[in-house]
Order: C-alpha cells, then sequence, then structure tokens
C-alpha cells in the first residue's frame, strides 16, 4: 500500500499548490460556460418547438434566418409565414427579405437521413461487411449486370 499513501501525498501537495488557482478558474469560468449552454440549449428548443408547430399546420414548413446574430425559425402555412421562433420584435415577413424559400424544411423531412443511416447499420450494410450486389456499380451504357456469388456476368442483348 505504499503506492496509495504516495498518491494521496502527491494529491494533497498538488491541491495546496493549485487549489486556489483552480478555485478561482471554476468560480470566474462558470458563468460563461453556463451562459453558452443555455443559448444552445435554447437555440435547440426553438428549432424544436418551430418544427413542432409547423407540424401542426396545413402544408407547414420552417426556414431559418437571422435576425442580428441570433438565429430566428419563421414558421410557414403554406407559403404564408405565420410565426417566429424564438419571438422576435421584428415581424416575419420583415426576416424574409432575401430569403430563398426553396429552402425551407418539411417537418417529415427532418431525421430522414439519421434514420437511413441508423438503418443501414442495423443491417450491417457498411464497408467491408457490404453485400455483392450493394458493390457492383453497373455503367450507364452497358446491360444491366447479374451477380452470382462473387463473379459478374455482363448479359448482352
Amino acid at each position: 500500500m505504499a503506492g496509495r499513501g504516495r498518491a494521496m501525498t502527491n494529491i494533497v501537495k498538488l491541491g495546496v499548490k493549485y487549489g486556489p488557482a483552480a478555485y478561482e478558474v471554476v468560480k470566474h469560468g462558470r458563468e460563461p460556460a453556463q451562459a453558452a449552454a443555455q443559448k444552445a440549449y435554447a437555440r435547440m428548443s426553438a428549432r424544436r418547438q418551430a418544427l413542432a408547430h409547423a407540424a401542426a399546420l396545413v402544408d407547414g414548413s420552417v426556414y431559418q434566418t437571422f435576425s442580428g446574430d441570433q438565429p430566428v425559425w419563421v414558421v410557414f402555412s403554406g407559403d404564408e409565414p405565420v410565426a417566429a421562433h424564438p419571438a422576435t420584435d421584428v415581424s416575419p415577413s420583415a426576416l424574409l427579405g432575401h430569403a430563398d424559400l426553396g429552402k425551407r424544411i418539411r417537418p417529415d423531412e427532418v431525421g430522414r437521413k439519421a434514420r437511413r443511416l441508423s438503418r443501414a447499420r442495423r443491417t450491417g450494410a457498411q464497408g467491408d461487411q457490404a453485400t455483392p450486389e450493394a458493390s457492383v456499380r453497373p455503367d450507364p451504357g452497358e446491360a444491366a449486370p447479374s451477380v452470382t456469388g462473387a463473379t459478374v456476368d455482363v448479359e448482352d442483348d
């Protein structure tokens, strides 16, 4: 148990030496870290609220734009802007001055890529575990290949 005693001695020495400095760092560094975490949570919460709002509307969609340096999600019903999340003093129509409304996001489209990737991981079709059919890419000018085992036979018409 001599190793444990030596480790405890080193911990006490380092604590006495660096403890006050570490306390000051934690004391003064906590507020900015909390503010950054709250800002990130509010940003994600606004997106989630906007998507939920759009899902409840007929032909609902959302578009991210900025009011100053703050991201704002504008909710649409069809082509009409109806709300903004988080709430701002600027009207949703004014936020969309030079926006490309073709890039709006529909609530049912969110997460499709993640679901597709998780499905591919579950089935094991990735990297070296891919099936021979998945790794064969036919040339558009050639006839469709038929895969048998590890060899590829090209059928000529």
